[in-house]
């Protein structure tokens, strides 16, 4: 989004019923213990515990990693103490506040002049390579040691812990030459690495209003990375050295994990469920028979891709609708980018079945592109094809709300002894039930049969649906699945009046069902300067409070309940 508007300060987060949540943040930062806060005389911020606080106050950004630079060198540039990553890791356990805001601490291990920058997080202790006297005194400058720029040993270091992973930093040319130039493909590394910049910076920019433009581009190395067989998503970082913390500019790397909770946003990483984005708080959905991006599978069946993608402020600031859905596909191991299979423009959604080669391997992933120009990229999904002797031929599977329903449709070529299908309903793509059977028309049949079902009942959500042939001697198989995106809010503001307002501000709401909200009013800076808790029963509400102390000015209005946002709009205090 350009230019800035104001926005309110909330978390960023949204439930999605049994799905996974979104969280905005970034995990490539320094503070004083490097080469970072280099304007704390100024601003008064030194150590990781200053920057956690700072970074809370920033808008859209739910966890800050700060990854310290290795090595101490004699210049004191970056003039990192082994003492220093102990108090690190101390101060991001103090200031992490499990579902509030996640801090997490690590560092970034290597040299730019020879082989590059690897931001690491999980490992308890600093891997470093600067031995006896020195700067930093007369004991070593690391608690594991690994020789400066052997990448080989790095990885099977972090690879010893189970928790751990890496990142690729600002990978500029020549950087990471043993695995994006080498011929050969590092096992290790692919175990160790889960990200590479897309985006990175600006390092040393001292913005605090978030007004720079979206920074260096690195998507080749991340499309030369994947066609060598690796497997690792996109980031997007901020390299913080100033005292800016999530206020430079727009991006974020964002993570789908169950809880705001530093083990799930590690969880989350280490499975490369994550994106990069240059809008800051942009949610998308990207899945491949129902598995998520960064999933893994062994699939009897062909390709289904669903894209989703919501922008709480598209509706207001047309910048933010999408232009362009684009899925690429490529053929890990063969050294050939991806190019895209397919594409739509207008769309906040896109649904493909990609037929696919038994025995073949694929990845998918999804690039996102706003009218704007903000680019969103996502992690992929890996599939292999294996076979199975079908008893039957389904030529077409696809659904389509209507109303507060959704309708699914299919049509087979070729049945034999076919007794049932079963649909099934999942929201999480791994665990599905039964949500209702529809017989087999003819048992055996060589001729195009239609079948069509309706969920009355669909979840808000993404609804995952695939069927399940049964066979009359009680063997089955499972068809493609697609995905269904249902938005039926809980509370929709219908209005705010007057507005402007001088004193009493009403807010007209439609309720789902009865439940207890919490409605947060928030200034032009993010600060909450009124909050009022009350109860709505099942349909129309009126919340009617008194805003006359409020200074002039812009507001905006949240409705939550805990760890979830319901609803947002806003209004003018005269």
């Amino acid at each position: 989004m350009r230019p800035l508007l104001l926005i309110f300060l909330c978390f960023s987060f949204v439930k999605t019923f049994g799905q996974y949540n979104f969280y905005f943040g970034n995990i490539h930062s320094h503070s004083s213990y490097s080469d970072g806060n280099k304007d704390s005389t100024v601003t008064g911020y030194y150590y990781p515990g200053d920057d956690y606080n700072y970074a809370k106050g920033s808008y859209h950004m739910d966890f800050l990693g700060i990854s310290e630079h290795n090595h101490y060198s004699s210049n004191l540039n970056p003039g990192m103490h082994v003492a220093s990553y102990a108090k690190g890791l101390h101060e991001a356990d103090t200031a992490n506040r499990e579902g509030s805001f996640v801090c997490m601490y690590g560092f970034e291990w290597g040299v730019i002049s020879s082989g590059g920058h690897v931001v690491t997080y999980g490992v308890p202790g600093l891997i470093g390579w600067e031995s006896g006297s020195g700067g930093w005194g007369s004991t070593n400058n690391y608690n594991i040691y690994c020789a400066k720029s052997d990448y080989t040993n790095f990885w099977p270091i972090v690879n010893s812990y189970p928790t751990a992973f890496c990142t690729l930093a600002h990978p500029q040319t020549g950087d990471f030459s043993d695995l994006a130039g080498a011929p050969a493909y590092s096992a290790s590394a692919d175990n160790a690495v889960t990200g590479v910049a897309v985006r990175s910076g600006s390092a040393f920019s001292t913005t605090t209003n978030y007004s720079d433009p979206a920074p260096t581009l690195y998507e080749s190395v991340y499309l030369k990375l994947l066609a060598k067989g690796y497997h690792l998503g996109p980031t997007a970082d901020q390299d913080n050295h100033y005292t800016t913390f999530g206020r430079t500019n727009h991006i974020r790397t964002v993570v789908l994990a169950t809880a705001l909770k530093k083990d799930s946003i590690m969880a989350a990483y280490k499975a490369m469920r994550f994106y990069a984005s240059d809008d800051w708080n942009a949610k998308v959905t990207f899945t491949v028979n129902g598995n998520y991006m960064g999933s893994n599978i062994t699939t009897i069946t062909n390709s289904a891709v669903f894209v989703s993608v919501s922008d709480p402020d598209a509706p207001a600031d047309p910048n933010d609708n999408i232009s362009k859905i684009e899925i690429y596909s490529g053929e890990p191991g063969s050294g050939i980018n991806a190019t895209v299979l397919t594409s739509n423009t207008g769309s906040t959604t896109l649904n493909y079945t990609h037929n696919t080669i038994i025995t073949k391997s694929y990845y998918y992933f999804a690039k996102i592109t706003q009218v704007d120009g903000d680019i969103i990229w996502t992690s992929p999904v890996w599939v292999f094809r294996s076979t199975v002797p079908l008893p039957l031929t389904l030529t077409n599977f696809d659904g389509k709300l209507s109303g507060k329903q959704v309708k699914l449709h299919w049509t087979t070529a070729q049945e034999l002894n076919n007794d049932r299908f079963e649909i099934e309903r999942s929201l999480d793509g791994i665990n599905y039930q039964t949500v209702g059977s529809v017989p087999s028309k003819f048992h055996n049949s060589s001729m195009n049969i239609d079948y069509e079902f309706t969920d009355p009942l669909p979840i808000n959500g993404t609804d995952f649906y695939r069927l399940k042939e049964v066979n009359m001697d009680g063997s089955f198989t499972y068809s493609i699945v697609i995905a269904i995106e249902f938005d039926n809010p809980l509370i929709t503001i219908v209005g705010v009046n007057p507005n402007p307002v001088i004193s009493q501000l009403n807010i007209s709401c439609f309720a789902n069902e009865a439940t207890a909200v919490t409605c947060n009013f928030y200034n032009s800076e993010g600060r909450v300067v009124k909050s009022i808790i009350t109860g709505f029963s099942k349909g129309s509400n009126i919340i009617t409070t008194d805003v006359s102390v409020l200074p002039a000015g812009t507001y905006f209005i949240v409705l939550s309940r805990p760890n979830e946002r319901i609803a947002e709009t806003k209004f003018v205090k005269q």
